[in-house]
């Protein structure tokens, strides 16, 4: 008997202290917050901290946040000339320690403070999140506003592996968050294989509210047991509930992934590239053309535009692999459905799948080496846009048409129509036909924009115009209009101007089924030409000056207008004058020419 109650006692002594480990298990979030010039001028990074201590944190969760890389901070207590460092826990608020200036934006910065958070605070669960700006794989992310440093994905990896240190069966840390655009690519997924179990981030831009701390630290704080891929989809669904309030969500994204099934994404992605490897071999100009052909029809993201010289080069993975017709896209679609454990995407972003990977769009071969340094980068899609981009020694492409001689190609009338007529081998040579509008202004023409009012006709080689006189205009006014995106339902557009005296582009879409255009906000355009995040909506009372660019690529400023009504964007007739329409033609390497113009008048 007493042996029986002895052995009762060990269980329930070992039972005891089983039960409340599981009940206390602890998470540890580490806040890599770079104020840059969100912080200086909007307070937007002390917004989310104040937002994060209205949360009432258990003794199991801790904040360790680490501040810097802002001119100003608006946050009482955070300093401008040094970097600060913070905790958040069941205590409250408070000053850890203060640090000498160092750049946010330097791997040296971010391997300190991995490092000590790493060793003086350990948890069952750790979380590190990235606050700032966002450039995708190649534009890195965090970019301090003192320093003009940025980090990049291999400043990531070699921080984490000089801290934490990597265990692909057993990754140190629980999740990463990125706080900033652009970063849901398959090679920031890469950089942080056996590093992180679950990434969540965007695959567009990142309105500057940010990830609802208040809601997805609160659900953490209310139950300490949820596991990455639980709290990841809290944050995804707060995200957008939040981007709906603050007005925003019209083009946001954000996906939950799963990183222990990236090693079989990253397998069919090589597989797809040895595809296309040999496909370009066999037929380098059908290849390349329907390859391009396909990257234009997907999601892009962020700003690529070749005026502000601001290029992402980022498309969505699961759209390219489902346009390319290779053996391969379906084995990557599957194996990339497995990675995007959870997604949520606002009406113009609808198409994407959740994850972004490196396309040329600018035909640039300095952001291809960059491509082509990054940790975990593919091989083969290395080589297959090398073949692309670069001339071999005796200077030929392994894609050799030369578009120039496309350049000012006459074209014809046929009754009200403007007609391009290309041969067989034209059309085999070019990826997209779309229309150029000018406009004869003060004597000087300047470029309304692009659309895709084109009757294409791929097979006999005849592009119709289908323009009937009229143009985009805000509240009545001319406007540049770029179409960057056409989609089966919608078109997306990009228009430059200055709102306030600042320079944006404003965001908007055309919706067929509404048969309407949306505003989805404007972003300022900052000194690197990234994109802000901050998302301003466009009021009664706005001051606006439109800038239009004359044929040898010069800005021009358009007349000053207030916008006196509620914002609205219709298409409307043009203002009387001598305009010139233009067939627009592009091709692989982003050499784009135009045919000659027709005349137009408009009384």
């Amino acid at each position: 008997m007493r042996a029986l109650q002895a052995l009762c006692l060990a269980l329930a002594l070992v039972l005891g202290s089983v039960a409340p480990a599981f009940a206390q298990e602890s998470w540890a979030v580490y806040m890599y917050v770079c104020g840059s010039d969100l912080e200086t001028e909007y307070g937007a990074a002390t917004d989310n901290l104040e937002e994060l201590m209205k949360v009432s944190l258990p003794e199991n969760v801790t904040f360790f946040v680490q501040t810097g890389g802002a001119k100003k901070w608006q946050l009482k207590g955070v300093p401008n000339k040094a970097i600060g460092r913070y905790v958040y826990d069941s205590k409250g608020w408070r000053e850890l320690m203060t640090l000498p200036d160092a750049s946010m934006g330097a791997r040296g910065t971010l391997t300190e403070f991995l490092s000590f958070a790493g060793e003086h605070f350990p948890a069952d669960h750790r979380m590190v999140i990235f606050w700032d700006h966002g450039g995708g794989s190649l534009g890195g992310f965090c970019s301090d506003e003192k320093s003009d440093e940025t980090l990049s994905l291999g400043d990531l990896r070699y921080a984490l592996e000089n801290s934490l240190g990597k265990n692909p069966a057993q990754p140190p840390l629980e999740m990463v968050c990125f706080d900033t655009c652009l970063m849901a690519t398959l090679d920031t997924a890469n950089a942080l294989q056996g590093y992180s179990k679950y990434l969540v981030a965007s695959q567009e831009l990142m309105p500057g509210c940010g990830t609802d701390y208040r809601t997805w630290a609160g659900a953490l704080a209310a139950n300490p047991a949820l596991g990455g891929r639980e709290l990841g989809q809290i944050i995804c669904d707060s995200y957008m509930d939040r981007c709906r309030k603050f007005e925003s969500a019209d083009m946001a994204t954000l996906s939950l992934l799963d990183l222990s099934k990236l090693p079989a994404l990253n397998s069919a992605y090589e597989r797809l590239g040895e595809e296309a490897l040999q496909s370009a071999k066999a037929a380098p100009r059908d290849f390349f053309v329907g390859f391009d052909r396909a990257a234009g029809s997907v999601e892009n993201y962020g700003p690529n535009r070749a005026e502000e010289g601001s290029w992402t080069d980022m498309v969505d993975m699961g759209s390219l692999a489902a346009e390319t017709a290779l053996p391969g896209g379906e084995a990557l679609q599957s194996a990339l459905r497995d990675v995007v454990a959870y997604k949520v995407t606002g009406p113009y972003r609808r198409y994407g799948n959740g994850l972004s990977c490196y396309y040329s769009l600018d035909g640039d071969r300095e952001m291809l080496k960059a491509y082509c340094d990054l940790p975990g980068a593919s091989p083969a899609f290395g080589r297959l846009y090398s073949q692309m981009l670069t001339p071999d020694k005796g200077g030929s492409f392994l894609f050799d048409y030369d578009l120039s001689k496309l350049d000012n190609k006459s074209v014809d009338t046929e009754g009200e129509s403007v007609v391009l007529r290309l041969s067989p081998e034209e059309v085999n040579a070019i990826s997209e036909v779309e229309c150029l509008l000018s406009w004869e202004k003060d004597g000087r023409p300047l470029v309304l924009g692009t659309d895709d009012k084109v009757d294409k006709n791929w097979e006999q080689g005849i592009f119709r115009d289908t323009f009937e006189g009229e143009w985009p205009r805000l509240c009545g006014h001319v406007i540049p209009m770029d179409m960057e995106e056409a989609h089966p339902d919608y078109y997306l557009y990009y228009s430059l101007l200055y709102l306030n005296g600042k320079k944006h582009y404003l965001f908007s879409a055309y919706d067929m089924g509404k048969k309407a255009f949306e505003i989805m906000g404007a972003y300022r355009i900052l000194s690197n030409g990234q994109l802000d995040r901050v998302v301003t909506q466009l009021q009664q009372g706005d001051e606006v000056v439109p800038v239009f660019y004359d044929y040898d690529g010069l800005e021009v400023k358009g007349e000053k207008f207030r916008i006196s009504e509620k914002p609205y964007i219709a298409d409307e007739p043009l203002p009387a004058g001598n305009y010139n329409f233009f067939f627009r033609i592009k091709a692989p390497r982003h050499e784009p020419v135009l045919t000659e113009g027709m005349p137009i008048r408009v009384n």
